[in-house]
């Protein structure tokens, strides 16, 4: 039993990486329709740009995290005004190419600047704790309860300030919103610097967790995200939410019992079986197909 609580306890610091992972990108597809194939770079550059801080520049955790999002911020509208814009009109798959494209790109650039071996960060795990059935350290508790906050402000973002309902209602028709006066592109450019955001923070945390960051994180996570979005409720933040804590405890439990190796076997069988018994997500009632944030 004490291991059924020690897997419990980090699929739970797994889930809240994840989860943040996973509603920035179904943010993305939520205002522009696009399967982004580049979401896991963007999150790689968060967890660079952390590390440089830490390391070149001195800097402390806090200031490490602030950094880490803001490049995240940075890359997603950069990838969104130079790419994603420019084929909006096309066919998805043109899209879906281009984002494999930047995906490519960013990539190797990352092996050019940082070589391909794996880099540590420095900061302490801190103490190891005994919270009811299980077993945490200081720095996992943290990451949870800051995965957690960054949740519920997105939750603030998108129900209790205008750019929330004008993200919803872009989201639900993007030419419909126009013409009742809702600049849809800004929207949309808004939305992918609060995705961008999202999802360099999440990059951090995973290097904070892991302890050791490579250029090819991204594949990883990419892959995961999209599970947990596809299995949540895909242009659902809250059903990604549900579907990647789901995840997130399925994968940590199964890999106690089977084996670690398997942890992505075993994610990608999740996300067939929900398809096969809720195709529309597993948090998503009725059948409706419409996206809605």
């Amino acid at each position: 039993m004490n291991i059924f609580w020690i897997s419990l306890g980090q699929g739970l610091a797994v889930a809240a990486i994840l989860a943040l992972s996973s509603v920035a990108f179904t943010l993305e597809y939520a205002v522009s329709r696009v399967v982004n194939l580049a979401h896991g770079e963007v999150l790689t550059i968060g967890a660079y740009a952390a590390y440089v801080s830490e390391v070149n520049l001195h800097q402390n955790i806090y200031v490490c995290a602030i950094i880490a999002t803001v490049f995240g911020s940075l890359a997603a509208v950069a990838m969104n005004w130079t790419v994603i814009e420019r084929f909006r009109n096309q066919k998805s798959l043109s899209t879906l190419i281009a984002t494999l494209g930047v995906s490519l790109v960013l990539q190797n650039m990352l092996l050019i600047i940082f070589g391909g071996a794996s880099l540590s960060y420095a900061f302490s795990q801190g103490n190891l704790l005994h919270v009811g059935p299980f077993y945490w350290t200081t720095l996992t508790i943290e990451v949870m309860v800051s995965a957690v906050l960054v949740a519920f402000l997105i939750y603030v973002l998108l129900q209790r300030t205008r750019l929330g309902k004008a993200l919803r209602a872009v989201s639900q028709n993007r030419e419909l919103s126009q013409v009742s006066g809702i600049p849809a592109r800004g929207i949309v450019m808004r939305t992918w610097a609060v995705a961008g955001a999202v999802s360099g923070f999440a990059g951090f945390l995973y290097g904070e967790t892991v302890g050791t960051i490579s250029p090819t994180i991204g594949n990883g996570f990419l892959l995961l995200s999209i599970t947990a979005a596809v299995g949540g409720g895909l242009g659902r933040p809250y059903a990604t939410l549900g579907g990647a804590l789901t995840l997130g405890l399925v994968m940590s439990i199964a890999g106690t019992y089977v084996s670690s190796a398997y942890q992505l076997v075993i994610a990608f069988g999740f996300l067939v079986v929900m398809l096969l018994i809720k195709p529309n997500g597993i948090f998503v009632r009725g059948s409706a197909q419409m996206v809605r944030a």
